[in-house]
């Protein structure tokens, strides 16, 4: 229930005005409603404070489907919930004491485009606080702990905001960086091993790179990377957006989910994006998401320097 998630620099708008509203309930209420909106690069952090042991549930009700939120924990850098990955409702035992915030977003396909949502968002805590008791010695880890053995493939999980994963030469933090991986992406397993106190894994993506990754971003992936499938030229009626717009090669398959799910009106959680690859002057990022009438499959496309062009 608290994996951190992140949302990647090409789906979550940088809000250029945001807002802090402190949530206060009503005398013997556990819950409150509120009715607020948001347009293009807005955004507004609601800021609860809460003990260790209740619960927390938040639930958004919007009309635009790239109105999402996030929970993060008091001193946290990484959201602990995140509605663009699992959706816009959640409940779960609050861990430590302390100020949550819950940030109301437009992802930035809408963002750009200077869209509106109007939400209605409701939050409950319920239960009394936990008595204090000392921490484990040791938590278990969740991330990649075995070094022989271990699921056949991973998924990168837990990058900082915008951050990308070094896949490097050998199991240092000095080796040669290879390329890099991003939140998200699916990779196969080939065995971990120890270099001091911090755990390296060999993985391969579906692109063919082989490297060292740090086993801390790692956690057990149920499905197999995704294989590319022929690329269809672009449509030359859909102009290019601004060039300032560049993306990054690790980041193109984030922003195609972004544009996917805005102009076929899917979630993004419901949408798999494969790693984007040069095709002649352009570079591809292919997807697709399934729905009532079957398989949906899409084509992503960027110019050389990022910037995008478009999807179909």
């Amino acid at each position: 229930m608290l994996l951190a998630a992140v949302v990647s620099l090409s789906g979550l708008s940088f809000a250029q005005d945001t807002r802090t509203e402190t949530v206060k309930f009503k005398r013997g209420a556990s819950s409150t409603s509120i009715a607020d909106s948001i347009t293009g690069y807005e955004a507004v952090t609601y800021v609860v404070g809460v003990s260790a042991g209740q619960r927390m549930s938040v639930q958004l009700d919007t009309d635009n489907a790239s109105n999402y939120f996030n929970v993060t924990a008091p001193g946290a850098s990484e959201a602990l919930f995140n509605g663009s990955i699992n959706g816009n409702t959640t409940s779960f035992v609050i861990p430590s004491s302390g100020d949550y915030k819950i940030d109301v977003y437009l992802m930035r396909n809408a963002a750009r485009r200077g869209d509106t949502a109007s939400y209605d968002l409701t939050i409950s805590v319920e239960g009394k606080a936990a008595a204090s008791k000392p921490a484990p010695s040791k938590p278990a880890p969740d991330f990649a702990d075995g070094l022989a053995g271990g699921p056949d493939y991973w998924q990168v999980h837990g990058l900082a905001r915008g951050d990308t994963l070094n896949v490097r030469a050998s199991a240092a933090s000095g080796a040669a960086v290879l390329g890099v991986l991003g939140e998200g992406d699916v990779i196969r397993n080939l065995g971990c091993k120890m270099n001091g106190s911090t755990r390296w894994c060999r993985v391969e993506d579906q692109s063919g790179l082989t490297g060292w990754v740090s086993g801390k971003y790692l956690h057990e992936s149920m499905r197999a990377p995704s294989l590319s499938r022929p690329v269809t030229p672009p449509p030359a009626s859909q102009p290019p957006v601004s060039s300032g717009d560049g993306v990054p090669v690790a980041l193109m398959p984030r922003f195609c989910t972004g544009e996917a799910s805005s102009q076929f009106g899917v979630r993004p959680q419901d949408i798999t994006t494969n790693a984007a690859f040069k095709s002649g002057k352009l570079y591809v990022s292919q997807g697709w998401f399934d729905g009532s009438g079957g398989t949906t499959f899409f084509n992503c496309y960027f110019k050389a320097d990022g910037t995008f062009i478009a999807v179909n």
